[in-house]
């Protein structure tokens, strides 16, 4: 596979990749910073990411960042990680567990199945009647293998969670302009006001205008 970066016509980087057979598209990088108690997060998630995502799953790359506003620091005495989150303890719980599902699918799941797998995972828990509490019975729904489940559990309970949310924290704190709405979506490792207007409002129209000339899906000929 060769991957080639190509100015899109609306001035954004889009990946270009190239598989067997000399055939290529396009693919959006796609970057979603948010929130397990959030309920902008939820309704984007929800309303936006969700309905389309079948459509557009071979044209986006999705990374997930469970962090949003949450801040963090080593303790003095113990040496621990502590965390405080916008809408409190039970949401830093659940950016944890997200954050553990997703490495566990990461480096358990086959590598085609996995932005599958995570957004399934990710959608079912967001949409969830208690996000923080659901990512058990959502790794149960998705079906993900007894492994992956098994260390997702190791992960929750451990200090890896810790870990892995300090590592979130730490790329939230690199968006530049600085994250100051949840969620923000940067496409392309782009983060403006007027990404942040397309993206809340209609993503997938955003997404076909960023792939530009070349495959894309059908239906963006009426987005």
């Amino acid at each position: 596979m060769i991957i080639v970066p190509r100015i899109s016509t609306h001035g954004r980087f889009t990946i270009i990749v190239q598989v067997a057979g000399n055939e290529s598209h396009a693919v959006v990088n796609v970057a979603v910073y948010y929130e397990s108690l959030c309920s902008d997060s939820i309704r984007w998630i929800k309303q936006q990411l969700l309905p389309e995502y079948d459509v557009l799953k071979d044209y986006i790359s999705v990374t997930f960042i469970p962090y949003g506003k949450a801040s963090h620091w080593k303790d003095a005495s113990s040496q621990k990680w502590r965390f405080t989150c916008q809408h409190g303890e039970e949401e830093c719980n659940g950016n944890k567990a997200q954050a553990c599902a997703i490495y566990a699918i990461q480096n358990e799941g086959e590598a085609d199945k996995v932005q599958q797998l995570t957004v399934a995972l990710v959608g079912c828990a967001m949409t969830s009647r208690f996000p923080p509490s659901s990512i058990p019975q959502c790794a149960k729904k998705v079906e993900l293998k007894e492994q992956t489940k098994a260390n997702i559990n190791e992960c929750i309970n451990g200090s890896l969670s810790n870990e892995l949310l300090v590592a979130y924290g730490e790329k939230t704190k690199k968006l530049n302009p600085s994250l100051s709405f949840v969620p923000t979506i940067t496409i392309n490792g782009e983060n403006t006001r007027e990404i942040q207007s397309q993206v809340q409002n209609n993503f997938f129209k955003l997404i076909c205008d960023t792939l530009g000339e070349g495959a894309k899906p059908s239906r963006c000929s009426t987005a």
